[in-house]
């Protein structure tokens, strides 16, 4: 089974957590057995970071880096779209030579491509929606170049043969902005390798505490893009509380630019208990996840939330938002807790609960390691695309174009 993936980024131009996301894919996807033989994919995407123009990571798969026209700040929307036609053009001459069984795109971005190859082929093409910039806003289209975007997005699921939703909540979205019929959808959760999870030796933990807790305080981490859909702001203003209740207590926030939540922190009178790191590498991420007492994720919109796996691969208590996929994801009580969205002294509640209950919280986190191997390994992840991938193939040949 031959199949076309195009995405906006893949490593090294990795900009959130969709270029992960396809790179794991597309890894643990090669080689799954169909009925139609193994799985061979052949991933496009621009190439705005470097790279060899083509890298055959496997006998399965291979990646192909297309140069494209810088993007117009001025016009961001249009220009995307535009490069859409170089990866098409790229992916055309070969997919004419040896014909591709699926087409599959992920998200708007690189939606054009797969809707040209698709009516040029008349070949099945699967959408993965992973957000929706109407989800963003909370509902709303507050602009043209959103607006466009919303249509794109709108387009990119009416031209799909299926649509592979993250969560529950986004497959519910789905239907909701766009009339997506619920037979249309597929939930296949985004999964996570334990294998990246960072070693982290005794003396850099010992030597972190020493820099960031050299009086025995309590740990508290936000990770994340600092972006107002996260809800940094929210957990800034839980501080206050939080401080006059366990005055030896501070929040580290990873993230770049991260220090432009800092007056609010100074308003608030909280910045002395709250370091903004800026951006940090994923093996010191990794041992604050082991460092803190909790990790806490306070989104206002998350279709998913990868961090709070990355948080439970690291034996980190999470704390997280019951707000879209995170809702689902972290299940209160059992692996987490969940709080109120939009909410900060929610969150001061679920701080209180792990400093009172220790025991709890070890349960809750031995409960969310065995969750993450079961359920979100890649492995897994890769079987159900793949049978999605055979059952369409399936269809299509009992179908006339």
């Amino acid at each position: 089974m031959r199949v076309l993936m195009f995405s906006w980024e893949y490593p090294p131009h990795v900009v959130g957590g969709l270029g992960k996301h396809v790179a794991e894919l597309t890894t643990a996807l090669g080689g799954q057995i169909t009925s139609d033989g193994p799985v061979h994919v052949d991933v496009f995407t621009p190439r705005n970071s470097g790279g060899e123009y083509k890298e055959v990571v496997s006998e399965f798969v291979t990646i192909y880096r297309v140069d494209v026209p810088p993007l117009d700040p001025t016009d961001n929307f249009n220009s995307v779209v535009s490069s859409n036609l170089f990866l098409a053009e790229a992916a055309g001459p070969i997919g004419d030579e040896y014909p591709y069984d699926i087409i599959h795109v992920h998200d708007w971005l690189v939606s054009k491509a797969g809707v040209t190859l698709k009516l040029r082929w008349k070949t099945p093409l699967i959408t993965t929606i992973h957000a929706t910039e109407r989800g963003r806003h909370r509902g709303y289209v507050p602009g043209e170049s959103s607006h466009q975007i919303d249509r794109m997005e709108w387009l990119s699921c009416f031209e799909a043969w299926r649509i592979i939703a993250c969560s529950q909540f986004m497959g519910r979205e789905l239907q909701d902005y766009f009339d997506v019929p619920a037979n249309k959808i597929t939930v296949i959760p985004n999964g996570i390798n334990l294998r990246d999870s960072q070693e982290c030796r005794n003396d850099n933990l010992t030597a972190l505490r020493k820099k960031y807790a050299p009086n025995d305080e309590h740990l508290l981490l936000f990770v994340g893009r600092i972006v107002h859909e996260k809800g940094l702001q929210v957990l800034i203003r839980a501080m206050p509380r939080i401080l006059a209740e366990h005055p030896n207590t501070r929040l580290l926030v990873a993230g770049k630019n991260g220090s432009s939540w800092w007056s609010l922190a100074y308003e608030l009178n909280v910045d002395q208990a709250v370091t903004f790191l800026d951006y940090v590498s994923n093996q010191e991420r990794d041992c604050l996840y082991r460092l803190a007492d909790a990790a806490i994720f306070p989104s206002i919109y998350e279709p998913f939330g990868i961090v709070a796996l990355e948080a439970m691969a690291a034996g980190c208590n999470v704390v997280a938002s019951s707000v879209g996929g995170l809702g689902e994801v972290v299940r209160h009580l059992h692996n987490g807790l969940t709080v109120m969205p939009d909410n900060p002294m929610s969150i001061v509640w679920a701080v209180n609960q792990i400093f009172a209950d220790p025991e709890g919280a070890e349960r809750r986190r031995a409960n969310a390691l065995s969750e993450i191997m079961s359920v979100y390994n890649w492995t897994r992840v890769a079987q159900q695309t793949a049978a999605l991938y055979e059952l369409i193939v399936t269809e299509r040949r009992n179908t006339e174009w």
